[in-house]
C-alpha cells in the first residue's frame, strides 16, 4: 500500500516540474541576440549625447588664498587676481563670440526657506563686480593665447565662505559667452574667502556664584582655531568658610567641559510668498549643535590651607573631538546669517564638614552644587605669516616721492622734477684745502683703518750760540720737547717762593667741634 501512494506523489511532482518549464519558454528572438538586447537597455539608460562645444573657459588664480586680516571693522579686505582664458575646441581652430560677460558674486542660501520650492526666497544674489569683456563680435584663434586679466578687493566687511545647518554664504566667479551660431558657453568658479584674526593678550573671567561664596577665574586665548587645541586655566576661590568650631569647604569631584555652536538664519520671504508670513515679516530660526565635549576626573591642586582656599586646574580643550563635527567659523552677515560658539563649563562640587579641633577627620555633608559657566569663543582661521595684500604689494604712484634729478641730462622744465635735470662742470675755483693724513700700521688686518695727521717736515734751525742743530720728531714730539723741564719740577726763583709762603699763612686749620 505504501508503494502504491509513492509512485502517486513521485507522478505529480512530475508534472508540476513539467507545467513550471513550459511557463518558462520564452518568445523567440527574430533576428537579435541576447547580447543585442543588453547594448539596448544600456543605450537607453544613457540618453541622447550632447555635441561638443566648440570651446570653454579656464581660470588660473595667480594670487594669494583669499584671507581677511583682522575684525571686519578694521580688515582691509583680500586681493583677488586671476587670469581667464579661452581655450577654442571647434575643428576649425576659430570660433567668433557675440558675447562674452564676467560676473563675481555672493549667493546667501537658506536651508529653512519660506517657501521651499521658491528659488527667490531659498537664494539671495548679490552682484560685487560684472564687466562686458567684448562690446562687439570678435573671432578668436585655438593659435592665440586668449587670456584675460581680472582683478578685484573683496571688501574686509563681507562674511567668509560658510556652510552651516541652516544656511551657507559662497563666492561665485560665472563666465558666460554666446558664440555666432547660438551655442551658450557658461562656467562657473567657487571662490573660498576665508577671515582670520590675529591672537592677543589673554582674556580673563570672573564668575561669582551666590549665596556661597566661591568664586570663579577663567583665563582663555583671545581666539581659537577649528583644528587643534587651547589651553584654558581655572582658579576656583572661597571653598573654605572657617567659623569659631569647625569649617566648611567645598571639594572638587569632576569638571565636565563642551563647545556649543550656534547657528542663526533670517528667511525673507519674496513678493509672491510675502502673504505666508505675518506682516510680510522675516522668519529667524536657530540651532545649536555640541561639537566638543569631555570629561576631567583629577589632575587639580586642591589647597584649603589659604585664606579662603582655592582649586586650581588647567586642561586644554579643542573645539571638535571628532572628526564627523565640522566646526565653522565665527561670521556675520547682513542678511541675517550667523555662527557663534561658546565654552561652558560644569563643576560638581560636594561640601564637607571639619572640627577645628581634629581637622584629620573630615565628614561629608551630603550637599553638592553643580557650578555652571559659560564664555564666548572667537573661532576663526589660523593667520599664518599674516601679511595683509595691502603690505606685502609694492607701493602705489602717490606714496612714491620725488625722484632725485637726472645727472648728466639737460636741464628741461623746472615744473617737472621727474624729467628735470643738471649738467655737471668742471671746478675752475681756488684749490681746495684739505688735512694729510697718515695711516698708522695695525697688526689687526681686520680692524678698520687708522689715520692721523702727518707730521710737517722741519727744517734746520740756525743757532745763536753754535753749531745748527737738526731736530728730529720722534713719536710725535721733538727732541727739544723731550728735553725741555717739566714745569711742576722747574727751578722756582726767591720771589715766587715768597709768594706761595704768604699764601700758605691765609689758610686755617683749626680743629671742629662735635656736639
Amino acid at each position: 500500500m505504501d508503494n502504491l501512494l509513492t509512485k502517486k506523489k513521485e507522478k505529480k511532482d512530475k508534472d508540476e516540474r513539467q507545467h513550471r518549464s513550459e511557463k518558462k519558454v520564452s518568445m523567440p528572438s527574430f533576428g537579435k541576440s541576447a547580447g543585442s538586447k543588453s547594448k539596448d537597455r544600456t543605450s537607453n539608460k544613457q540618453g541622447p549625447q550632447t555635441a561638443p562645444k566648440p570651446a570653454r573657459f579656464e581660470s588660473t588664480i595667480e594670487s594669494a588664498p583669499l584671507v581677511m586680516y583682522g575684525s571686519p571693522s578694521q580688515s582691509s579686505g583680500a586681493l583677488l587676481s586671476t587670469q581667464i582664458k579661452l581655450v577654442v575646441q571647434d575643428p576649425s581652430g576659430q570660433v567668433t563670440l557675440t558675447r562674452w560677460k564676467r560676473t563675481l558674486r555672493a549667493i546667501e542660501t537658506s536651508k529653512r526657506p519660506v517657501h521651499r520650492d521658491c528659488k527667490a526666497c531659498t537664494e539671495r544674489v548679490e552682484i560685487l563686480s560684472e564687466a562686458e569683456i567684448i562690446s562687439k563680435p570678435k573671432t578668436y584663434s585655438a593659435s592665440d593665447d586668449n587670456t584675460v586679466p581680472f582683478q578685484h578687493l573683496f571688501n574686509g566687511r563681507l562674511p567668509a565662505s560658510t556652510v552651516t545647518q541652516l544656511g551657507s554664504v559662497m563666492y561665485e566667479l560665472v563666465l558666460e559667452a554666446t558664440t555666432s551660431e547660438g551655442q551658450e558657453i557658461t562656467y562657473q568658479k567657487e571662490l573660498i574667502l576665508h577671515r582670520a584674526i590675529p591672537e592677543g593678550q589673554l582674556k580673563s573671567s570672573i564668575r561669582i556664584f551666590p549665596p556661597t561664596n566661591l568664586t570663579g577665574r577663567v583665563q582663555l586665548p583671545p581666539v581659537v582655531h577649528p583644528i587643534g587645541q587651547f589651553p584654558v586655566t581655572m582658579t576656583l576661590s572661597g571653598v573654605v568658610e572657617k567659623k569659631p568650631s569647625a569649617s566648611t569647604r567645598w571639594r572638587l569631584r569632576k569638571l565636565m567641559w563642551r563647545v556649543e555652536e550656534h547657528s542663526k538664519v533670517t528667511s525673507s520671504p519674496c513678493s509672491k510668498h510675502a502673504s505666508k508670513v505675518p506682516d510680510g515679516k522675516a522668519v529667524q530660526h536657530t540651532d545649536t549643535r555640541v561639537i566638543g565635549s569631555d570629561e576631567i576626573k583629577s589632575g587639580w591642586k586642591t589647597d584649603f590651607d589659604t585664606i579662603g582656599g582655592e582649586i586650581n586646574i588647567e586642561f586644554d580643550a579643542s573645539v571638535a573631538t571628532k572628526p564627523t563635527h565640522k566646526p565653522v567659523c565665527d561670521m556675520e552677515s547682513a542678511s541675517g546669517i550667523s555662527v557663534t560658539h561658546n565654552l561652558v563649563l560644569e563643576l560638581i562640587v560636594a561640601e564637607e564638614f571639619c572640627a577645628n579641633k581634629n581637622p584629620s577627620v573630615i565628614t561629608p555633608t551630603g550637599a553638592a552644587r553643580v557650578l555652571r559657566m559659560q564664555f564666548g569663543l572667537n573661532v576663526t582661521e589660523r593667520v599664518g605669516m599674516g601679511i595683509s595684500w595691502d603690505e606685502e604689494m609694492p607701493p602705489v604712484y602717490e606714496d612714491v616721492p620725488d625722484s632725485p634729478p637726472g645727472y648728466g641730462l639737460p636741464r628741461r622744465r623746472s615744473h617737472d622734477s621727474a624729467e628735470a635735470g643738471a649738467e655737471i662742470l668742471d671746478y675752475e675755483g681756488p684749490e681746495l684745502e684739505y688735512t694729510d693724513l697718515e695711516r698708522l700700521p695695525s697688526t689687526d688686518p681686520s680692524m678698520p683703518p687708522v689715520y692721523r695727521e702727518r707730521a710737517e717736515p722741519t727744517v734746520p734751525a740756525i743757532a745763536e750760540d753754535g753749531p745748527s742743530i737738526l731736530t728730529r720728531r720722534i713719536g710725535g714730539f721733538s727732541l727739544d720737547d723731550i728735553s725741555a723741564e717739566h714745569p711742576a719740577y722747574r727751578r722756582r726763583s726767591s720771589a715766587e717762593a715768597e709768594s706761595t709762603d704768604n699764601a700758605a699763612e691765609d689758610i686755617d686749620y683749626a680743629e671742629g667741634s662735635a656736639n
